[in-house]
């Protein structure tokens, strides 16, 4: 219903909410052999998971952990693993609890040592994956006010500074967790965001 009453097309496919629908035999087996392997225990030996700089560490602190995040979330709760949802959590809540007073989601550039990249839109397209579904999956009330107040930030940063390098190319994911969020909270305002984005993002259809 938001959808419809702001103009947007609904959406020719609704997804399930995570956890709506559990695999069984084949898909089970191959989803706990992930859960076996690397996925479920990158955190306990990988710095760039370990020591991440999305939860404070000295390790990487740009993609990786939100990319790792992203699959270890609907891993955990297709699962039913309290386990990995217990490890989710962590990083959920290492994550919130260090967002910066201005909003901003993920590690900012240290400007003395030069440590991570300048704030870059790009890897916070993909922890707001992961936020979005640990928030459907949990109900959890602490992530849509968090990417709300992100996406302020966002809305700000972009008339300064806007996207580049990945975030550029990769556009449509930043678009899809502003739209999300949207439907979620019904904050109008989110919407000439995504418009901005779409803008000053690569033109894909002119190829």
């Amino acid at each position: 219903m938001v959808v419809e009453q702001a103009g947007l097309m609904p959406a020719a496919l609704e997804p399930l909410r995570l956890g709506e629908l559990l695999p069984e035999g084949w898909l089970a087996r191959q989803l706990r052999i992930q859960a076996e392997g690397l996925s479920g225990h990158l955190a306990e030996f990988w710095p760039d998971i370990a020591d991440s700089g999305w939860i404070g560490g000295l390790g990487e602190g740009w993609e990786r952990g939100p990319y790792w995040l992203d699959g270890l979330v609907p891993l955990a709760f297709l699962l039913q693993d309290d386990g990995l949802i217990a490890l989710a959590r962590r990083w959920m809540d290492e994550v919130l609890a260090r967002q910066s007073p201005d909003g901003w989601l993920g590690p900012r550039q240290d400007v003395a040592t030069g440590r991570y990249k300048p704030l870059d839109p790009w890897p916070v397209a993909v922890f707001v994956k992961a936020a979005l579904q640990w928030q459907e999956a949990t109900a959890d009330r602490r992530v849509l006010p968090a990417l709300l107040r992100y996406y302020r930030r966002l809305e700000e940063q972009l008339q300064r500074t806007p996207l580049f390098d990945w975030g550029r190319m990769r556009w449509p994911e930043i678009a899809l967790g502003i739209q999300e969020t949207f439907v979620r909270s019904g904050e109008r305002w989110l919407l000439p965001l995504a418009e901005t984005v779409r803008r000053q993002g690569f033109d894909w259809a002119a190829l």
